[in-house]
C-alpha cells in the first residue's frame, strides 16, 4: 500500500510543472531550517522570544508589531500595483529574495531589541515585494483539477522537512543555553540565513521563466484600487473573511510562543516535539484526507476541520502549567485541522482570477496592515490583563465569526459542492 502511494506521488509529480517541483523543494528547505513557508508582517515564533529576551516588554513588542504593519501598508499595494505591471515573476520573485538575503544574518547580530526591530522592518518591506509574484507563480503551478491532491503532496513531502526543522531548532537553542538567553537564538538565525542563501540558488538555478500575460492598457492607482471589488460576491466575502480573521490572528499571534513558554512553561524541546509532532501528521494523513476531501467534498471536510481547529484553541488556553507536554496535543490538532482545510485552501485559491491577484494581494495586504497597526497592541493590552483572555477571544471567534463566514462561502459558491 505504501509502495503503491509512492508510485502515486512520483507520478503525479513527473506529469507536473517544474515549478511544482521546485516550489516542493523550495518549502522543504524552509520548514528544515524551522521556518514557515508564509510571509508574514509581524514577529512571531523564536523570534518573539529572542525579542523579549533582549528586553522588550509584551507591550513593545505589540508596538513593534504595530510598526511592521504600518511598513506593510505602505509597501503592500505599489507591490501589486508593480506585479500587475512586470510579465516576468521569475524576475520580480528572485529581486525580492535577494533583497532580504541577508535579513536573517543582520537579526543574528542584533544587540538589542530596538536594533532587531530595524532589521524586521526591512524585512517586511522585501516580504511585501516578494508576496504576490511569489503566491502568482504558487497558484500557476497547478492546475484547478490537479489543486487538492497537488497540494496534499506538497505538504506531505514538505513536512519532512518541518519534523526535521524544530527539533533541529530545539538542539540547538538548548545547545547553547536555553530558551532564557537572547544568544541561545543567534546560531539559530545564523543557520537560517545559510538556508536562505541555499533556496536563492535553488530558485535562480531551477525556477522555470513564468510570464503573465497583460492587458495592453494600463490602469491608474485609483482604478487598479477599486478593480477587485467589481468582481464575484465571493470575492468580495473571502475579502471579508480574510481581513476579520487577520485581525484576531494579528492581536495573539506574536505572543504565542511567548505564552507557550513563560506561562504554560513549555521547554525548547517541548517546542521541538510540538513542532515535529504537527508535521509528521502532515505526512501521514495529507494524502488520505485529500482523498476524504475527493470522496465527500471539501465542503463537508473543511467544516469537520473548523471543529477540530475549535477544539486545538480551547486545549492551548485550558492545558495546565504543571504539564505543559498537552501542548504538543494542541500543535498535533491544529495540524489535523490544516490538512481538512486543504479543500478549503483551494477554493480561495480559485476564487481570486489570476488577472487581478497582484491588485486583490496588494489591498487585502494593505487592509490586514492596517488592522495589524491596532490588533498587536490590543493583544499587548489584554496580555496586562490576563494573558488566557487572548486565546479565549481567539476561540470565540473561530465559533462566531470564522465559521458562519466559512459556511456562506462554501454552501453558496463553492462550484466543486458535494
Amino acid at each position: 500500500m505504501i509502495l503503491n502511494m509512492f508510485d502515486k506521488i512520483i507520478f503525479f509529480l513527473k506529469n507536473q510543472k517544474k515549478t511544482f517541483r521546485i516550489i516542493i523543494l523550495r518549502d522543504f528547505s524552509l520548514l528544515a531550517s524551522g521556518r514557515r513557508s508564509q510571509v508574514r508582517s509581524e514577529v512571531g515564533g523564536y523570534e518573539s522570544l529572542f525579542l523579549k529576551r533582549l528586553g522588550a516588554s509584551p507591550l513593545e513588542i505589540g508596538l513593534v508589531n504595530s510598526f511592521l504593519s504600518l511598513t506593510s501598508i505602505l509597501f503592500s499595494v505599489p507591490a501589486g500595483w508593480l506585479t500587475d505591471r512586470i510579465k516576468n515573476m521569475k524576475k520580480l520573485y528572485i529581486a525580492s529574495l535577494g533583497a532580504g538575503l541577508l535579513n536573517y544574518l543582520a537579526m543574528a547580530m542584533a544587540t538589542n531589541w530596538l536594533v532587531f526591530s530595524i532589521v524586521s522592518v526591512w524585512r517586511t518591506m522585501a516580504d511585501r515585494l516578494n508576496m504576490p509574484a511569489k503566491t502568482i507563480i504558487d497558484v500557476d503551478a497547478l492546475s484547478n483539477k490537479d489543486r487538492v491532491m497537488g497540494l496534499s503532496i506538497h505538504r506531505t513531502i514538505t513536512a519532512v522537512g518541518g519534523i526535521i526543522g524544530p527539533l533541529l531548532i530545539a538542539y540547538i537553542i538548548t545547545s547553547f543555553g536555553g530558551l532564557d538567553y537572547a544568544d541561545s537564538f543567534r546560531p539559530v538565525f545564523l543557520f537560517q540565513f545559510v538556508v536562505s542563501i541555499v533556496i536563492f540558488v535553488i530558485i535562480w538555478k531551477g525556477l522555470d521563466e513564468i510570464i503573465v500575460k497583460r492587458s495592453e492598457e494600463q490602469t491608474g492607482f485609483l482604478k487598479s484600487f477599486s478593480s477587485i471589488f467589481q468582481g464575484s460576491t465571493a470575492l468580495k466575502i473571502l475579502f471579508i473573511k480574510e481581513i476579520l480573521q487577520s485581525f484576531f490572528g494579528l492581536m495573539s499571534r506574536p505572543f504565542l510562543e511567548i505564552y507557550q513558554v513563560d506561562v504554560k512553561l513549555a521547554t525548547a524541546f517541548i517546542l521541538g516535539y510540538m513542532g515535529a509532532g504537527e508535521m509528521i501528521v502532515d505526512v501521514f494523513l495529507s494524502l488520505p484526507i485529500s482523498g476524504l476531501i475527493l470522496k465527500f467534498g471539501r465542503r463537508k471536510i473543511a467544516y469537520i476541520g473548523h471543529l477540530v481547529g475549535l477544539l486545538a484553541r480551547s486545549i492551548l488556553f485550558l492545558t495546565p502549567a504543571s504539564h505543559p507536554e498537552v501542548l504538543i496535543l494542541y500543535s498535533i490538532l491544529g495540524s489535523i485541522e490544516g490538512c481538512m482545510y486543504l479543500g478549503w485552501d483551494a477554493f480561495a485559491l480559485e476564487v481570486v482570477p489570476q488577472e487581478i491577484r497582484g491588485k486583490y494581494l496588494g489591498v487585502r495586504e494593505m487592509f490586514v496592515g492596517i488592522m495589524g497597526i491596532f490588533a498587536p497592541l490590543v493583544g499587548g493590552i489584554i496580555w496586562e490583563i490576563s494573558p488566557d483572555y487572548l486565546w479565549w477571544i481567539n476561540a470565540l471567534q473561530w465559533t462566531f465569526v470564522a465559521f458562519p463566514i466559512l459556511i456562506l462561502l462554501m454552501e453558496k459558491y463553492d462550484r466543486h459542492l458535494r
